[in-house]
Order: C-alpha cells, then sequence, then structure tokens
C-alpha cells in the first residue's frame, strides 16, 4: 500500500497517555521539533479513557502543573495524597499543555513496524485511516504502554515474572457514577472500620460482597478492594464518581483475543456490581446510574524493556538510591495480583536477605496457594518503608540494542513488582518528563540517549523544578516524621502503628 504521508521531526513520542503526553511537552518547551502520536482520539491513558482519576505517587513536576492548571477550571482537588481530577477536563487540559508546548499531534495513528538501520531506529512506520505513514526522527520515545515500537525494533523486552510463568498483572475497568451520597458512604466505612483490627482489617465494600453471595445477589467475590474517586466539581451528597472495582485474572496482555476476553469479562462485572450489588448493600449508592464505562481497559502491565539498567523488586522494597535518579516513588508495592480474585495486589516481594530500609520478616506463606499460587517462597518477605522512598535512574529509560530510543510508563525497564509501584499516573508522568527533556538534550548536543550522562538530566530536571535533590515532602514528610512502630498489616502494607494500635493507612 503506497505511504500516505511522510514526516522528519527531531522526537518522536509514541502514545499519548500521561507518560507521553508528558515527554512530548518536556521535549517541545526545550526547542525540539516533537511529534506525538496516539491511536485513541484524547490524551491521558488510564487517569483519563481509563476513569483512574485518584493520582497515585509523587505529584512534582509536570504532573503537578497538570493538576494545579485544572484546579483553576474548578477541574482537580488537590489533596496531600491522591489528587483528584475531572477526566473529561483532564484529557483537554492535557492537550492544550502538548499544544502550547509546540507539539504536533497526530490522533487515529498505530504504530506497526520501523526501520533500524545500525543500530538506529531511521523511521516508524504507523497506520492511519487515511492509509500508511512514515515518520522519521532523530530520537523516539516509546509510550505505547506495549513497548510496541521497541518490540518493533528487536529491543529485549520481559512479560510477566518466573513466578506467574509471564501472566499480567490483574486488569480492571474503571466507571463512573452519578446521584451518589459519599459523605454517606465515608460515614459507614469509618464506622465499619472501627469495628476492624490491623490484623483483620478489610473494607466494608467486601464484607457486604459476602453478605450480597451468601443472599444469591452475586456470584462470586468480584472485588477485593473498592477504589471510590469524587469528581471534582459535583456533590459529595448526590455527585458523581468513579470507581476501580472489577478485577479480572490470568491474563496475558500482548495477545489480543486475551485482552478482548479482559474487557468483556471486566463490562459484565460493572453490570454485575451495578445491578445486583451497589444500590442494594453499600450505603451512599441507593440512587446511583452508570453515567459512563471507560474507553480503555485497565493494563497495568504488558511487555517491559530490558533497559541499561533493571529497576528491581529489591531496589523498590529496600528504598534504591542512585546517582541519575529521574523519578522518586514512596508508593507500597502495586502489583495487582495476577491470579487470586481474594487479593487487589501482592504487596511484598520475596529476597534472600534484607537489605536497605526494605520492612522484612521471615517468610509466613503458607500452602494454601493463594497469594503464591505455584510455588512457596523462601527468604523474607520485603515491604516498602512508608518512611522512605526508592528512585529510579536514567538508565532505566534507555533502550538496549538500538542506541536512539528512550522508554516511559509501563513499558520501562523494571522487574515486575517494581513495575507495579512506580507505573502509577505520577510516577509515569515523571519518567515521560525525564525521557523527554533527555531526548531534546541529545537533539540539541547530536549524541544518543545512551551516551548522555544521566545525572545532567537529573540536573535537567531540578532546574525545570523537580526537586530531585530534596526528600519528598507533604504528605511524605508527614509519614517520615510520625511517631509510631512499623508493622504489617491484614492489607499486607508495611504500617506505621501509634500507641493505640491505629496506623497511618486505617
Amino acid at each position: 500500500m503506497q505511504t500516505e504521508k511522510k514526516y522528519d521531526v527531531d522526537v518522536l513520542v509514541c502514545g499519548g497517555g500521561v507518560a507521553g503526553a508528558a515527554a512530548a511537552i518536556a521535549s517541545a518547551r526545550l526547542g525540539a521539533r516533537t511529534m506525538l502520536v496516539e491511536g485513541r482520539e484524547s490524551l491521558g491513558g488510564m487517569c483519563t479513557n481509563g476513569y483512574i482519576t485518584g493520582i497515585a505517587g509523587l505529584v512534582e513536576g509536570l504532573s503537578e502543573e497538570w493538576i494545579d492548571r485544572l484546579v483553576a477550571k474548578g477541574a482537580a482537588n488537590k489533596r496531600p495524597h491522591l489528587p483528584l481530577v475531572e477526566p473529561e477536563v483532564g484529557k483537554l487540559e492535557l492537550e492544550q499543555m502538548v499544544l502550547q508546548a509546540g507539539c504536533r499531534i497526530l490522533y487515529g495513528v498505530h504504530v506497526t513496524d520501523c526501520v533500524v538501520e545500525d543500530e538506529r531506529i531511521a523511521k516508524v512506520m504507523a497506520h492511519s485511516h487515511g492509509g500508511p505513514i512514515e515518520i522519521s526522527a532523530k530520537v523516539f520515545v516509546d509510550c505505547t504502554g506495549d513497548a510496541d515500537l521497541a518490540y518493533a525494533a528487536g529491543v529485549p523486552c520481559e512479560v510477566g515474572n518466573a513466578e506467574f510463568f509471564g501472566l499480567n498483572q490483574g486488569v480492571t475497568m474503571g466507571f463512573r457514577l452519578s446521584y451518589v451520597n459519599v459523605k454517606k458512604y465515608w460515614a459507614a466505612e469509618e464506622a465499619f472500620q472501627k469495628t476492624q483490627s490491623l490484623e483483620t482489617r478489610k473494607q466494608l465494600v467486601v464484607a457486604k460482597e459476602y453478605e450480597a453471595i451468601e443472599n444469591g445477589d452475586l456470584p462470586y467475590l468480584i472485588v477485593p478492594g473498592l477504589l471510590v474517586y469524587p469528581v471534582p466539581n459535583t456533590s459529595l451528597e448526590c455527585g458523581d464518581v468513579t470507581l476501580d472495582a472489577t478485577q479480572t485474572g490470568y491474563c496475558r496482555n500482548d495477545n489480543a483475543e486475551d485482552r478482548t476476553r479482559q474487557i468483556v469479562d471486566q463490562r459484565r462485572q460493572v453490570l454485575e456490581l451495578f445491578h445486583k450489588f451497589l444500590s442494594k448493600y453499600v450505603p451512599g449508592f441507593e440512587d446511583c446510574v452508570v453515567t459512563s464505562v471507560a474507553s480503555m481497559n485497565g493494563v497495568r502491565d504488558s511487555r517491559r524493556i530490558v533497559g541499561e539498567y533493571v529497576f528491581t523488586d529489591a531496589d523498590m522494597a529496600g528504598g534504591a538510591k542512585f546517582d541519575d535518579c529521574v523519578v522518586r516513588n514512596p508508593e507500597f508495592f502495586d502489583a495487582h495480583h495476577p491470579t487470586c480474585a481474594e487479593f487487589v495486589a501482592v504487596r511484598h516481594v520475596h529476597v534472600r536477605e534484607p537489605s536497605g530500609s526494605a520492612v522484612c520478616r521471615p517468610s509466613r506463606d503458607d500452602y494454601n496457594y493463594k497469594m503464591h499460587p505455584y510455588v512457596v517462597p523462601g527468604g523474607y518477605e520485603a515491604r516498602t518503608n512508608p518512611r522512605d522512598w526508592a528512585e529510579l535512574p536514567y538508565r532505566s529509560l534507555v533502550a538496549t540494542k538500538v542506541v536512539n530510543l528512550l522508554a516511559a510508563g509501563r513499558n520501562v525497564s523494571a522487574e515486575f513488582h517494581a513495575l507495579g509501584t512506580i507505573r502509577v499516573i505520577a510516577g509515569s508522568m515523571s519518567m515521560g518528563q525525564a525521557a523527554g527533556t533527555a531526548a531534546a538534550m541529545c537533539v540539541k548536543e547530536k549524541i544518543d540517549p545512551r551516551n548522555l550522562d544521566g545525572v545532567r538530566v537529573r540536573d535537567a530536571l531540578i532546574e525545570q523544578g523537580v526537586p530531585l535533590d530534596k526528600a519528598p515532602g507533604g504528605h511524605w514528610e508527614m509519614l517520615r516524621n510520625m511517631p509510631g512502630r512499623i508493622d504489617v498489616a491484614s492489607a499486607d502494607f508495611a504500617v506505621i502503628v501509634n500507641d493505640e494500635g491505629q496506623s497511618h493507612l486505617f
């Protein structure tokens, strides 16, 4: 088929999720001729199109700028932790930020292949509604989520891990409800938590699900935990919320048939929750109606590149620090469980010996094969320390095999559980900002990403206002200074517990 159109730019960013949008903004602001291609018709990925509207991770740099701009429009709530965005305004504001930076956007464009010459990507082949497109560039940034460009270029990629035999994290689907009394829901949850202990704690909605199962209203436990995000600028007594409340396991996200299975399964779960459960069992949801289901499947991992450095599970658990740090993450492990519907996520990893700031104890996993379905690991369980943070090095953004490719977002170079933590919204935007900054620096200095000193990228980000030279502030500073011992809660988190037995999470 004849090529419809050819483009030539300095930096090509493939994928318009939050990582790709941030990469495009950062690159264009530094003067590089930048193009962003996205298969959908809007930006923001899982946050805006997937309705995961709570911004997990350390909000700084472009993620903070985005939220501040939305706050000014009444479309975000800037909370100390998990600030909230209105998804529809959020995608429009991201688009404005990209265009104002001087970046060109092409929607409805899917990367299909590339041409590699002398270990360099020369051009990308893409498909559009009008036919094939060719785009040449000096530096490429893969933010496709599935490492589509890296995979086409022959960059080594990993999927899943050894323990789960290549299975991906559990997949969810967000949806939006109207006429929800969030205050009533919060009050009921707070009252229920007073009946719980650190060892037995679960959410009210989980207890209600088991009640619904016993009554024959639900076939099985659909969600082991409910994330309810009030939509900014709507009433807390009769307003909108977005929910992350479905879960599909045994996922293989590099397979089209399986991803279709996931989508159908989750949409059916949305119907089960809405028609048979929420309005009947959960306080505050009595009058709710479904107003929208996410247009994007909640995939959390697919292919991950093998980069110049692979950010390890142990790095994340132990709060590893790097001279070429470009992203910081103080959150807990968040690899959604691949097989067991009773767990939201795997919150710990196994290590041979304790190291760094990790909260460790000898392995207590028994032989019920729920948390670990195929093998009972030995050694030590390691959890992230709520008083510390881990750093992602620039080298984890730099692809091997080809010299002019960077990656950001969920296809970054990291091990399975480590990725589950750093791929959250704020972390992905920080990765994108770092990748876009590095790409523009490479164009200006006529060098390749592999030869760019990551310490210089870190310094450039500090000049942009990202405080990588300081400890995380705000909510995270409060945790560092909070008195109390660190213990492990029933939900598998390491938590700070005061003298009254209350934890910082519950």
